[in-house]
């Protein structure tokens, strides 16, 4: 009994102290409520860039492309990129915003960036975060491609009371800790107020390609759906810019804790703003969100049949 009572009072301190770090932060941070476009369909589909997606859109590609088609980070670097049209595209990687022309490591950007330039001939919204604004990457899409509309979302991770974190989160002031971009792009498509979002290619499966070599150093092998799988090898990550030290085991599986943590937080947010998200990957570790095959395609008013 005494111990419950010590437990909320604890509890109660320890979201009212966040929620006043929260407030704080938002009003340093987020200089103003992010507009978000209305959505262009009751229904929309989240692609990650797991290697199941490959499966997914052998097997759903027409379900998804009924849908309003959200692609993340790399995406545009494959082929199906083009086929797909999609009408939302998120970057929230920070090293795209340090990207300019004297870049000389990432190609990988660079090749976006291109696709983007050159390719990208249908409307397409481009979420951000704000501290993107005014970068090398954002100044090139805008002056070169009047295709891409630039939104700039607040990335101002707010925690606390949830009456008081749904309120920013609803407002674009705040939003969840987004340890991958998926979490992001949840974020914002359930303030866009879809009925229906559905999530596909979100493995969450990096924990299977974590290794440690004979130094104690920590190894992963980050496979997307678009690599090709002979091209990739499990490659050292560094915990500091100037790669003296790889991440301990224990730091790797409290970064895999948040992610896991931040989908069933969005799993509370979207149901209080009646939102559904149906994860429709072929293979996820994500178990937050209810499970789904997808078989059938879409009626006119964006459910399954």
């Amino acid at each position: 009994m005494i111990e419950a009572g010590f437990n909320s009072l604890s509890q109660f301190l320890g979201n009212l102290f966040a929620s006043l770090v929260s407030l704080l932060k938002v009003a340093m941070r987020s200089r103003y409520a992010t507009r978000f476009p209305d959505r262009q369909l009751p229904v929309c589909s989240v692609l990650g860039n797991g290697p199941s997606l490959n499966e997914s859109l052998a097997d759903q590609f027409d379900f998804i492309r009924q849908t309003e088609i959200v692609c993340v980070n790399n995406f545009a670097h494959a082929d199906v990129f083009i086929r797909l049209r999609p009408q939302d595209y998120i970057i929230s990687d920070p090293n795209y915003f340090v990207f300019t022309e004297h870049t000389t490591d990432r190609d990988d950007i660079k090749k976006t960036l291109s696709i983007f330039l050159e390719q990208v001939d249908w409307p397409m919204t481009l979420y951000v975060p704000h501290f993107a604004r005014g970068t090398y990457l954002l100044r090139k899409i805008e002056q070169g491609n009047p295709q891409i509309n630039p939104v700039y979302f607040n990335y101002t991770v707010v925690r606390g009371f949830n009456w008081l974190t749904y309120w920013l989160y609803e407002k674009g002031l705040g939003m969840p800790q987004a340890q991958t971009v998926i979490i992001a792009a949840l974020a914002l498509m359930i303030n866009r107020k879809f009925d229906t979002i559905y999530l596909f290619g979100a493995d969450t499966s990096w924990h299977e390609q974590i290794r440690l070599n004979d130094q104690n150093q920590l190894l992963i092998k980050q496979i997307h759906f678009y690599d090709k799988p002979k091209d990739v090898t499990h490659q050292l990550v560094y915990s500091d810019v100037h790669r003296q030290r790889t991440f301990s085991m224990a730091s790797q599986f409290l970064s895999l804790h948040k992610v896991f943590r931040g989908y069933e937080v969005l799993r509370d947010y979207a149901d209080h703003r009646g939102v559904r998200i149906v994860n429709a990957s072929a293979k996820s570790y994500i178990d937050a969100f209810e499970r789904e095959k997808i078989k059938q395609p879409l009626n006119n008013q964006g459910a399954v049949l």
